[in-house]
């Protein structure tokens, strides 16, 4: 009697502590998989969801810049290009026409058009200009009009080029988005990230065949100057027809093989407005100098004739 009292307390021990095991293991698992649940959704929920069409992946612009991806082209907004024309980090060009681009651009823009889109000649101008100065991996934001036809024919120049095509963006928009961002155009080109280069008076004087502009008005011009100098006006150096001008000027008259040296008042806004405009016509401004304190300076204009 006692024997079968002992084996069924034994049972009855065993069943309970098994039970009680089961139990415990049960919320170990369930505990368990609660944790990996909220790890999932955590991931899930700080990121944009794989299929989202705006998002900052890898091969995405740098600087945590958003980027939309439709129809096989990648777009960042017009006030990261505003932004990051502002730094050296990336190139931003603009492809438009001259016409368009004179009026307004952004500081710091690089410019080689690629319309009319027609112009076979433009496009091999665009490649190579890409191959000497956009292959460095640095991101390229495109600028055209509307950002559609020329920002799409300038991507695929620029790949043809080499260039990485995780590095092509257009602006959205184009030129009409940027014009909605106030002072993100301007006329002005005194404040450009060129590396300004400087040569004393003296120096040029000793020069022989030096290709010197003056870029005085004409009638200070003509009441004295350097003699063989040639004078194209930007006195008002943010006017769009005074660039215009200046442009047509380089193209026609200058030779972009050899230094250029600028005269102006004091050494300061039009001659750098002129340096900033013979970047886009194709020179090279580490060939570009500026006259230092320009005609102030004494020994340039004790050489001065009329």
């Amino acid at each position: 009697m006692k024997k079968s009292l002992d084996t069924d307390l034994n049972k009855n021990f065993k069943g309970g502590f098994n039970k009680k095991i089961e139990k415990c293991n049960f919320i170990r698992l369930f505990l368990a998989a609660a944790a990996a649940s909220a790890f999932l959704s955590a991931c899930s929920s700080s990121g944009s969801p794989a299929n989202s069409s705006s998002q900052a992946a890898p091969g995405a612009a740098s600087g945590g810049v958003t980027v939309t991806e439709k129809d096989g082209y990648k777009y960042v907004s017009a006030q990261d290009a505003v932004d990051a024309a502002k730094k050296s980090d990336v190139h931003v060009i603009d492809v438009r026409e001259w016409k368009e681009y004179s009026k307004g651009r952004l500081q710091n823009s690089l410019w080689n058009p690629i319309f009319p889109l027609e112009d076979e000649s433009l496009t091999q101008s665009l490649k190579k200009y890409a191959q000497d100065n956009l292959n460095d991996g640095k991101d390229i934001y495109i600028i055209c009009n509307s950002g559609q036809r020329g920002a799409q024919k300038a991507t695929g120049v620029f790949k043809d080029a080499g260039i990485d095509e995780s590095k092509i963006f257009t602006v959205e928009g184009g030129a009409k988005a940027l014009s909605g961002i106030k002072d993100a155009f301007t006329t002005s080109r005194i404040d450009e990230g060129i590396d300004w280069k400087y040569t004393d008076g003296k120096d040029v004087l000793e020069l022989k065949d030096a290709q010197i502009v003056d870029v005085r008005d004409p009638q200070t011009y003509a009441d004295g100057h350097l003699e063989g100098s040639l004078n194209a006006s930007l006195k008002e150096f943010d006017d769009t027809a005074a660039q215009t001008a200046f442009y047509e000027f380089s193209k026609s008259k200058l030779d972009p093989q050899k230094p250029v040296y600028l005269l102006c008042y004091s050494g300061n806004k039009c001659a750098k407005t002129g340096i900033s405009i013979l970047k886009d016509a194709g020179f090279n401004t580490d060939n570009v100098f500026i006259i230092k304190d320009g005609a102030k300076d004494k020994d340039i204009s004790a050489a001065f004739v009329k």
